[in-house]
């Protein structure tokens, strides 16, 4: 629950401009956190929610050397996922990957570390908005 109200209140952080901009240019490793989801299907329906409300990690871990997307360690299922193409252009970064009969799809503004996210699978799709940050890398 303290997960989920803090999830909210960066969320409108960020809606209001309230958070600083998360530099991602030359990042390694980023953390992202989905903060909104939408789920459509072929009748038109379409509901709006929390990401974890149709399975969602809350949060990801994008290695860019290694091209993976991987959940943190500290959730129950752990899973990972290679990157198809990886592309930094124009202070953007677009990554793409098809696992498990879904394609998936980000575009991540490396000066805000804002993320747009979509997943889409047979007859069904997930538009997610989310928040990255650099993962400090040890020493």
């Amino acid at each position: 629950m303290k997960i989920r109200l803090l999830l909210g209140i960066v969320a409108v952080l960020i809606v209001s401009g309230g958070v600083s901009a998360e530099d991602l240019g030359g990042a390694e490793k980023i953390l992202c956190a989905g903060l909104q989801a939408t789920h459509c299907d072929t009748t038109g329906l379409c509901e709006t929610g929390m990401p974890w409300d149709w399975n969602m990690p809350q949060f990801v871990v994008i290695d860019l050397e290694a091209k993976v997307v991987s959940t943190t360690r500290a959730v129950e299922r752990f899973r990972r996922t290679p990157i198809r193409t990886l592309e930094r252009s124009n202070g953007e970064i677009f990554l793409q990957g098809v696992e498990n009969a879904r394609a998936f799809s980000f575009v991540i503004d490396e000066a805000s570390g804002v993320a747009s996210i979509a997943i889409a699978a047979d007859g069904h799709t997930i538009s997610v908005f989310g928040a990255c940050t650099p993962v400090p890398t040890s020493e």
